[in-house]
């Protein structure tokens, strides 16, 4: 059957305007100025859909301010705050804090106070260069006696400077610990964070591709009851709606999976609903020559390391001190009575300090201490190859990580001129379409490849943002506030 052309008679536009040959028929004119209208709306249209798919514009303002949004610094807050491992490490940071002081170091004397009494019941055979004899069953003794004493290592060969120091550095590690671990939740958080953003623009998408199939559907169903086009399109389209609907069924679920396991992350209940915040973030190249220093000076892992190493070579000197001699000072203030009923003294009182001084060296320990300071030198060594082995090892991180992002970005790039493209040409092949001069398969292609090229823009954008927070948390820089 063929399709007789009315080109609008109201409104005349000249061949000569469009540059077209003025001895073309009126119903090709037509045809040409709708094909170019087509194109500039194609084009415009194009634009508009990059940047709603950049900017995640998509959802109705109205409903999205009904919505619980859950943003990821509110994710990263809720988590930080339940999560059971960074509250064990913190935890061990404020027992690292409390055993941090001068007295567990070894500064501070020892003062102690004593007291006591007791009594005893003898019988006294006893005889004097006088001659005189004593005799007696039964005699009652009390014994009474009290002390203050203090005793101050103040010098155990140095010992006591280096236990500080090794506190110290102890504490320091703890805190570092919490930080690595704080920034290991964060990336994990966000990048299951960006995979729910990523599941409900997917969702969108085919929310969009329902929508340009059932324009199919309802293009094909009056053509079909015209006459025009074979009932094998129609039931095409309804097939390709029908899969679509299901995907988006399934999507919908999986939305709400990832949702719950997303609450499990911050340790709320799974059943407690949210929306997710699709604002865009901008995602920037970085440079490998600069973060190599910033990896090798700032990574929290490294930093830990470094750590642990000052803390071997403290205890390396702890265990040679023990060689030294060792200086002390001792003092006490003393109180004494006894009372007895019979004997040579029925009364005796003593009261009065006593200081003194004692001085120890060690000259021979059974070789231990060389035995464990030959131990430890060997765990020195063998920290010593673990930074270096980390290293080597954060820094092909960091390369493989900077060239995922590159990859990514230019990937981003491509699809967004192939989704100016790819609309172009769905609106070209469904005005022919409208018009009987192309297939249902080549519209679906064309709706199909449009489909594509917005997914294939999203993933990318996903990945770099993925791999950009890899980059950050390598570097020690990733903004978890």
């Amino acid at each position: 059957m063929r399709i007789k052309f009315q080109p609008n008679r109201n409104r005349k536009i000249s061949a000569e305007k469009l540059n077209l040959p003025a001895h073309q028929p009126e119903g090709f004119q037509f045809m040409i100025i709708w094909q170019n209208a087509a194109k500039n709306k194609a084009i415009r249209y194009g634009k508009l859909l990059v940047c709603i798919l950049c900017f995640g514009l998509t959802q109705n303002s109205i409903n999205l301010s009904a919505q619980n949004i859950l943003t990821l610094k509110e994710a990263l807050t809720i988590g930080l705050e339940n999560n059971f491992d960074i509250k064990i490490a913190k935890n061990e940071v404020v027992l690292s804090k409390e055993s941090n002081t001068y007295g567990n170091a070894g500064y501070l004397p020892n003062a102690s106070i004593s007291a006591g009494t007791g009594f005893q019941v003898n019988d006294i055979s006893q005889k004097f260069a006088s001659g005189l004899e004593v005799n007696r069953g039964g005699v009652f003794t009390r014994q009474s006696n009290a002390s203050l004493a203090a005793n101050w290592l103040f010098f155990d060969g140095g010992k006591m400077f280096i236990t500080k120091k090794k506190q110290d550095s102890q504490q320091s590690a703890s805190e570092i610990k919490v930080q690595n671990q704080i920034m290991n939740f964060s990336d994990s958080l966000s990048a299951a964070y960006y995979q729910l953003v990523l599941a409900n623009l997917d969702a969108k998408l085919s929310q969009q591709d329902i929508e340009r199939t059932e324009e199919r559907l309802k293009i094909s169903s009056e053509q079909f009851r015209l006459g025009t086009r074979p009932k094998s399109d129609l039931i095409l389209a309804q097939i390709d709606l029908n899969i679509l609907k299901n995907k988006l069924a399934n999507q919908k679920n999986q939305i709400e999976i990832r949702k719950g396991a997303f609450n499990q992350l911050l340790g709320r209940d799974p059943e407690i609903d949210f929306e997710v915040n699709e604002t865009d973030e901008v995602t920037k190249t970085q440079d490998y020559s600069n973060l190599k220093s910033k990896v090798i000076g700032q990574n929290l892992q490294l930093k830990l390391l470094h750590k642990n190493l000052e803390i071997s070579k403290l205890s390396i000197r702890e265990v040679k001190s023990r060689a030294l001699p060792q200086i002390g000072l001792a003092a006490a203030y003393n109180y004494g009575q006894t009372n007895n009923q019979a004997g040579f003294a029925l009364f005796n009182r003593s009261l009065g300090p006593n200081i003194g001084l004692n001085f120890t060296m060690p000259l021979f320990t059974g070789v231990s201490i060389n035995k464990l300071v030959k131990l430890a030198n060997l765990d020195l060594e063998t920290r010593n190859l673990q930074i270096k082995q980390t290293e080597s090892r954060l820094l092909l991180q960091l390369w493989r990580a900077l060239k995922n992002l590159e990859i990514q970005l230019q990937n981003l790039e491509l699809e967004k001129q192939n989704i100016l493209l790819a609309t172009e040409n769905n609106e070209i092949v469904k005005g022919r379409f409208k018009f009987g001069q192309a297939t249902s398969l080549e519209l679906k292609d064309a709706e199909n490849q449009l489909s594509s090229s917005q997914s294939r823009m999203l993933q990318s954008k996903y990945n770099a943002r993925i791999f950009e927070n890899q980059v950050l948390r390598l570097a020690g820089e990733l903004n978890i506030e």
